[in-house]
């Protein structure tokens, strides 16, 4: 954790990269992480629905 401030820190400082733009990124990362996510627990559930019908 403390190895990943360090280097969103050096990417702010070193190579001027905005703290918005990262910040934005961060959360189209997150959003995206969740859609996936979400998406799997869906597709488990119809997976137990079906395999719960055929018994």
């Amino acid at each position: 954790m403390f190895g990943c401030a360090a280097f969103l820190l050096m990417a702010v400082k070193l190579y001027n990269v905005s703290l918005s733009s990262l910040a934005s990124n961060l959360v189209i990362v997150l959003l995206m992480l969740a859609v996936i996510v979400g998406a799997a627990a869906a597709l488990g559930w119809v997976i137990a629905r079906f395999r719960m019908r055929r018994k």
